[in-house]
């Protein structure tokens, strides 16, 4: 048994005392030694956010003219504590928005969207610092510094962009085909592969970047924008300004290679960026930091050279799929791409390109076509009584009636096919598809919820199936210059004949009793639908401007377009038409039924089996790739909204 003694236990408990408390004074030392640290590094984090604030409140700059951004910060830190001798550093730059969806700051002094302030100060040093660093050996350092940030924005009213664009995502060889001869108005032969096309697709390119870059080199100040919207330019200056970007962001040397041969293509160019894009007055940088397809800027390029073209575009009856033929095009108006601005008193619209698109096919030698010949010879007796009752011809039949075999000369119908090769004409006017904001303009968009509404309006066709005169003349009077095209001539002749002898006959006059013809009189597809709303809120919500835009196709009824135009193109019917002034075909003539069935069975199908094969390519490929979807385009949205005063931002 071990005794306890009174005394000696009285020792233990006095040094556990004098542990304990030690160990109390010690972390009520570091507490408020901590503390101090907090409360000095608050403070010095509140001088950083007032400083920032009040910088980006008055639209503080760090160059040129205008209240400056250092100046401002350094009062405002100040007035708040801080000690004039204590570094102080602001910065004008902008905040942008990753992949990642984490926001960083930019420096850039031609830019003040935010501001940037950093300052520090010198404290004594903590006490647990200071015994680290004499456990390390390093001696005792008598204070600390410490650093705080801060960034503001300066305040900016809402910005929106509109876009607006085909469903084409793929390139193939016929498409790679027309770009290449679109090429044709630039003044050069380029042929790029469908590789090269397919890589100009899959590119972005930063909007901001390219107009800052344009600026410098065309000798423009740096933030006009609407300057160098307006500032003529040859298309070699407007891509080689897109290839210097690309060099910088580090874009596949094909891609860069490639855009670089379209640009050494359109030296004779001139042309104005402000025919793609629209950017309005006041716009803030921060808008215009997002990215276009560059195949979409490209084209766009070349469609603008198109509309400038007085020759148009002739392209190569094979991007349809046709042996024989021509395809020409004219661009009545380039597509606008794209178009940013403040939403609440901007209007912003977009739209597709407004074209006329003459197709000229083939038709074969009518005489050669089996069982036709007879089938026009069996017309001459049915139709000479109708022609006399509609025309008032006096015709006394056919060269073989009675009254002509008594010798006596008597006016006869003279029926025939057209003996020379014919060009059946199909003429397209397109107009544009278009979107903008719904007015009035305060109620088209909210910022909280977001959302943006637009008044869209889908492209309409005329259509018209027949004959033109010439290709200026369908390019200056569209589907209204349209004529029938004569697949038959009822004629008329003077003939005489005694009894079985042969006839004797005069000179032949055409188109005394009109013709058989194919017209279809500018049928309008697509026209009466009005505008209809597209709205983008909710799964639709209109991402931040230098986000992806949140794409919307324009309307689902499009595809009846497309339905109209099949059926058009292959519900064409013979008709006869009455004669003209200058042997040609005019109105249509109302015969008796069944009166042309023969000839109508062997020519329609003809005519049809013709057509059939330039349907899908004139719908899906060529339109497509002038900038006109009549199916599915679509319209896409951005839209980055601010409280209208500054704000912290990181």
């Amino acid at each position: 048994m071990v005794l306890r003694y009174p005394a000696r236990q009285r020792g233990a408990i006095g040094l556990m005392a004098a542990l304990t408390l030690g160990l109390a004074l010690l972390f009520m030392l570091l507490v408020v030694d901590s503390g101090r640290l907090y409360l000095e590094q608050r403070k010095l984090q509140r001088i950083a956010d007032m400083a920032a604030l009040e910088a980006a409140g008055q639209h503080a700059v760090c160059t040129g003219t205008g209240p400056q951004a250092p100046t401002l910060a350094r009062t405002a830190a100040t007035r708040n504590g801080h000690d004039p001798s204590n570094p102080l550093v602001a910065s004008c730059g902008h905040v942008q928005t990753g992949a990642d969806h984490l926001r960083t700051f930019t420096v850039d002094a031609s830019r003040n969207e935010a501001i940037r302030v950093q300052v520090s100060n010198t404290v004594p040093t903590s006490v647990a610092a200071g015994v680290f660093a004499l456990v390390k050996g390093d001696g005792l350092p008598l204070t600390s510094t410490l650093t705080a940030s801060a960034v503001a924005s300066v305040p900016t009213q809402p910005q929106a962009m509109l876009r607006i664009r085909s469903t084409l995502v793929k390139i193939d060889t016929r498409q790679a085909a027309l770009l290449n001869a679109l090429l044709a108005p630039l003044g050069g032969n380029l042929q790029l592969d469908v590789a090269g096309w397919q890589g100009l697709a899959d590119t972005q390119l930063n909007l901001l970047k390219y107009l800052d870059q344009l600026a410098v080199d065309l000798n423009i100040k740096a933030g006009d924008y609407q300057t160098l919207l307006d500032t003529n330019a040859s298309a070699t200056q407007l891509l080689q300004a897109a290839v210097k970007v690309l060099q910088q962001s580090g874009t596949a040397v094909d891609v860069v290679s490639n855009l670089g041969k379209v640009a050494l293509a359109g030296s004779g160019s001139s042309l104005h960026l402000g025919e793609l894009v629209d950017i309005q007055n006041g716009t803030a940088k921060a808008g215009l930091d997002a990215s276009l397809q560059l195949l979409q800027l490209v084209h766009g390029m070349l469609m603008v050279a198109a509309s400038d073209s007085a020759a148009g575009i002739d392209l190569s009856p094979s991007v349809l799929g046709l042996a024989n033929g021509r395809i020409r095009v004219k661009v009545i108006e380039p597509q606008q791409i794209s178009s940013v601005g403040d939403p609440s008193k901007d209007e912003l619209r977009v739209h597709t390109a407004q074209v006329k698109v003459l197709v000229s096919v083939d038709l074969p030698l009518l005489d050669s076509v089996v069982g036709l010949v007879n089938a026009v010879l069996d017309l001459a007796a049915p139709l000479t009584n109708v022609l006399n009752n509609l025309l008032s011809l006096n015709l006394f039949g056919t060269v073989q009636s009675l009254t002509c075999s008594l010798g006596i000369p008597c006016k006869v119908s003279d029926i025939k096919l057209m003996p020379d090769k014919l060009h059946l004409d199909i003429g397209l006017e397109i107009g544009e598809a278009t979107s903008r904001l719904k007015p009035p303009l305060t109620s088209s968009y909210s910022c909280s919820p977001k959302r943006l509404t637009t008044l869209t309006d889908r492209s309409a066709v005329k259509i018209s199936v027949g004959r033109f005169d010439s290709p200026d003349t369908f390019f200056a009077q569209g589907t209204a210059a349209n004529k029938a095209l004569p697949l038959i001539d009822i004629g008329t002749n003077v003939c005489s004949r005694v009894l079985i002898l042969p006839p004797v006959c005069g000179t032949r006059v055409p188109f005394a009793g009109g013709g058989i013809g194919v017209r279809v009189d500018s049928k309008v597809l697509g026209y009466g639908q009005g505008e209809h709303d597209l709205v983008f809120q909710g799964a639709s919500e209109p991402p931040d401007i230098g986000l992806d835009p949140r794409y919307q196709a324009m309307a689902t009824a499009n595809s009846n377009v497309v339905g109209s135009l099949s059926d058009t193109l292959l519900g064409i019917h013979l008709e006869a038409y009455e004669p003209t002034a200058n042997s040609g075909l005019g109105k249509i003539l109302v015969l008796t039924a069944g009166l042309l069935d023969g000839v109508k069975s062997i020519l329609e199908p003809l005519i049809k089996n013709l057509l059939s094969p330039i349907i899908d390519p004139l719908v899906e490929m060529l339109l497509k790739m002038l900038g006109i979807d009549l199916v599915n385009a679509e319209v896409g949205a951005n839209l980055s909204c601010s409280s209208g005063r500054a704000q912290l931002v990181l």
